[in-house]
């Protein structure tokens, strides 16, 4: 069969002229889709009339199935993609899964929905038995967590057992229609070296896909994939861990393994935990060695009360730790923040902003609370009556506040978090020793061009639309 994966066009960052991702996880699946004829579309890179380029790409491929990948703020795209698919060719099986589908799989089939099927779960797993159900090799009842129109109502198969990722094939990333994933200008991919993570934070919803649950691949598994891009010419690699410093010691291990294989020429970007990465003293060198450039650090908070409501221990004096030893090693850090919460008035939120500035964070991140569908903290500010918008998740992207506080309206809280973030911005520090400057020719115009774009998503209200045109 032909078979067409595709991922959406929206990105869940405000760094849209600085860093393209591609999508990993479908050319993980692809590469389980041997017997079949794959390709893999990140729309993403597509940005303007992607209905007119998908129409032609159909009309060129004309795909048995197709596999729709979809967070919650990107379903919205999700629908009009399944629509151009559903009528430029009406008997194409249309299949929707990922995080979205996962966690609000019962809500989605409730009515009449526009795709055929939905996959919850682990797709390398779920999406190659579906296919062989197609085919007639086994019955959907078999297809571990399917979701599928029974009598005329949708029944919902048990999920199956997690993978043991230390059996997956590398991904399959020649099954790419598109390839211009840069950070930067430099030629960018990604590698995933764990799967899952075990802490409990109210405001996450990989636990809704995962459970609790952490899993490795073997690290010469992960040198062999950085060896593969290493020959693709790829200059940046972002490892795309749920939690990769949940392990310390084998993080540790693997900067060194990179070092050892030679592979430091390519340098690399993370997110890791504040806990974890000062958990082992030997990471820090051991990354400085290894060429990480950057690591995103999950701060989220400098307020006991905030951290407590997150579920993330007293972090303070390890977050300084953590921030001091990046930057004396050389790594910059761009600093993950969440504002908006119940208590949060004016000065709890400015004080977030002072704080990033105190550390000596390169770049604030902070976003607004959000209630995304499988967290704990959506069910506790629906509970509160804070959500103010629990349905139009398009608009969930971090960046756009969907709650309001005790003490701050949606509108107010908006206000101060665009203006805190503008000046954060705008600041000498952003153009004077800022990391992303230092370190990269012609990278203070991108920086500025890339803010000058959030100016004008901050004064329409929608710091994403100008990104991507149907």
């Amino acid at each position: 069969m032909k078979i067409l994966l595709l991922a959406m066009p929206d990105a869940a960052n405000n760094f849209h002229r600085i860093i393209k991702v591609p999508n990993l996880g479908l050319c993980s699946i692809a590469a389980q889709l041997k017997l079949h004829e794959v390709k893999v579309v990140d729309l993403v890179l597509v940005h303007r009339n992607i209905q007119a380029w998908l129409q032609r790409f159909l009309h060129d491929f004309r795909p048995d199935v197709i596999g729709i990948s979809s967070m919650s703020f990107q379903y919205e795209s999700a629908l009009r993609v399944m629509s151009i698919c559903r009528t430029f060719l009406p008997h194409t099986t249309l299949v929707l899964g990922g995080y979205h589908a996962t966690l609000s799989y019962r809500e989605l089939t409730h009515d009449s929905p526009p795709f055929d099927f939905l996959l919850r779960g682990e797709g390398e797993q779920s999406f190659p038995a579906l296919l062989e159900a197609l085919d007639g090799q086994r019955t959907l009842f078999d297809v571990p967590g399917l979701s599928w129109r029974h009598n005329g109502a949708f029944i919902h198969n048990t999920a199956g057992p997690l993978l043991d990722v230390a059996r997956l094939p590398l991904p399959e990333r020649d099954a790419r229609v598109l390839d211009g994933f840069t950070y930067f200008d430099r030629k960018l991919d990604c590698v995933e070296t764990s799967r899952g993570c075990t802490m409990t934070c109210t405001f996450c919803s990989i636990t809704g896909m995962y459970g609790t649950s952490f899993r490795c691949y073997g690290i010469e598994r992960v040198i062999a994939d950085l060896k593969e891009l290493q020959k693709r010419g790829t200059r940046t690699v972002l490892l795309v861990d749920d939690n990769i410093t949940l392990d310390s010691q084998r993080f540790t291990s693997l900067a060194r393994a990179i070092v050892e294989h030679g592979l430091n020429s390519m340098e690399y970007l993370v997110q890791a935990s504040v806990a974890g990465i000062v958990a082992d003293p030997e990471l820090i060198p051991a990354l400085a060695r290894a060429n990480f450039a950057m690591v995103f650090l999950g701060i989220e908070s400098v307020l006991p009360q905030n951290l407590a409501l997150f579920q993330k221990g007293d972090i303070r004096e390890k977050t300084e730790r953590a921030v001091r030893l990046l930057r004396q090693h050389g790594i910059g850090v761009m600093g993950g923040f969440i504002i908006g919460n119940p208590d949060d008035g004016p000065e709890e939120i400015r004080e977030v902003f002072r704080a990033s500035r105190r550390l000596g964070i390169d770049l604030p991140y902070v976003q607004c609370v959000t209630p995304y569908p499988g967290t704990r903290i959506r069910e506790e500010l629906l509970e509160a009556g804070l959500v103010t918008n629990p349905d139009r998740l398009s608009r969930y992207t971090g960046f756009m506040c969907n709650v309001r506080t005790k003490r701050l309206s949606v509108g107010q809280l908006n206000r101060i978090m665009n203006w805190e973030n503008l000046k954060a911005f705008f600041s000498p520090s952003m153009f004077i020793g800022n990391y992303f400057v230092r370190k990269r020719e012609k990278g203070a115009l991108k920086v500025l061009l890339n803010n000058l774009d959030l100016v004008r998503g901050f004064f329409t209200g929608d710091q994403f639309r100008s990104r991507h045109r149907f």
